[in-house]
């Protein structure tokens, strides 16, 4: 009996050891792969006669063991994978093929086991192994894919980002820009516009989740980069009076095609210094700013008119506060006195007491046309200033 068992163990290495050499099996596995399983068409055969001759050598080596193998123990699944995705052949694929593989395997087992005096039971008892073996490097190269996708999506990103700030700048050959905007899909006969705003550090990504939000429900697109401090982008279609749910500034530059970005950019810049400035929210651009430009760029106006208009009212504490609200209600609800009342909220005669107050402290007509515009400027600056 130990004899035969013996006897036995050998014929079963002798068979292992013919299968492990068979040039045969890697013909087979070449012509299944190409035949049955897509995705393979950028993988040369050479490549693929070399990973099958792999996928031998672990399926021997699993049987020889007898031993269930896990995930760890099979190594080769990396080299692989890794390959078999730089190649763009799809995971699927790859799974598939590995198990085209094992079959070849098994079936050549089953064929030369009775010459070898090898009961066909025997040989049928690995075949657990071997898919076994199939699970454990399908687990692994499941990783690998997983890593690699990945890594390809922070590379593709970078990138992204690297040519959004690029085209906004004004920095990219044609070449390259016409070649991004393929690639991301950006319009080059399209009137596109040019965005940015300054969200504090720890509320940039709340920020970029809610202009993402909008995007969806505005039907427009929005690529975005992080720039200098700020959020940048390009706005693709025209989202009407949407606006985002922001209470930031957004500086929206006028509409260009896209060789034309950099000086949307720029106005898109000048726009959102202008509008915090004067403490505006939502989008912005130098049309609805008009003469609110000119508080963000002539500061010498602001400081004198300031004076003018608001220098009276100092050491007045709270009841200047009261006065300034009635008369910023005054100009914002054009010149009613019973809607900006109602706004504040105070009786209508308390409005005119307090409009009345300012009159006396400050000399100012609140009938005058340029006082009115004064008084529209030193308030939207004020309305910018942190310090108000």
């Amino acid at each position: 009996m130990n004899e035969e068992r013996v006897t036995g163990s050998q014929q079963w290495a002798a068979l292992l050891d013919e299968l492990a050499g068979d040039e045969t099996i890697l013909e087979q596995t070449v012509h299944d792969i190409r035949a049955t399983v897509p995705g393979y068409d950028n993988v040369p055969t050479d490549a693929l006669k070399a990973s099958a001759s792999r996928n031998i050598s672990m399926s021997v080596r699993t049987i020889r063991t007898g031993l269930s193998p896990s995930p760890i123990d099979v190594d080769e699944a990396d080299t692989l994978a890794a390959e078999r995705y730089d190649q763009g052949v799809p995971l699927g694929s790859v799974l598939a093929g590995f198990r085209v593989c094992l079959s070849i395997i098994l079936h050549r087992l089953l064929e030369r086991a009775p010459r070898n005096g090898i009961p066909t039971e025997q040989v049928l008892a690995t075949s657990t192994l071997l898919w076994d073996l199939g699970d454990a490097f399908s687990a692994r190269a499941v990783v690998v894919y997983q890593h690699r996708e990945v890594s390809r999506a922070l590379a593709d990103n970078a990138h992204r980002v690297a040519w959004i700030g690029n085209a906004l700048a004004g920095t990219l050959p044609q070449r390259d820009l016409l070649r991004g905007a393929a690639l991301y899909r950006v319009p080059t006969a399209e009137p596109l516009r040019a965005i940015t705003l300054r969200p504090a550090p720890e509320s940039f990504v709340e920020a970029r989740q809610q202009l993402d939000s909008w995007v969806d429900d505005a039907d427009v697109q929005v690529l975005t980069a992080v720039r200098a401090g700020a959020l940048v982008g390009i706005l693709i279609g025209d989202p009407g009076g949407t606006q985002p749910d922001l209470n930031l500034a957004i500086g929206v530059g006028r509409p260009v095609l896209i060789d034309d970005l950099p000086s949307s950019f720029e106005s898109a810049t000048l726009a959102l210094q202008s509008a915090e400035r004067v403490g505006l929210t939502g989008f912005a651009d130098l049309e609805r700013l008009s003469w609110r430009r000119a508080v963000e760029a002539s500061p010498e106006t602001t400081e004198y008119l300031t004076a003018l208009h608001l220098g009276p009212l100092q050491g007045t504490g709270e009841f200047g506060d009261h006065v300034l609200e009635a008369v910023e209600a005054y100009l914002a609800h054009r010149l009613s006195i019973p809607l900006a009342a109602r706004s504040i909220p105070v009786h209508v005669n308390t409005l005119r007491y307090r409009l009345h107050r300012f009159s006396e402290l400050t000399g100012a007509d609140l009938g005058d046309v340029d006082t009115l515009i004064e008084l529209s400027w030193v308030l939207a600056a004020r309305r910018g200033d942190p310090r108000a």
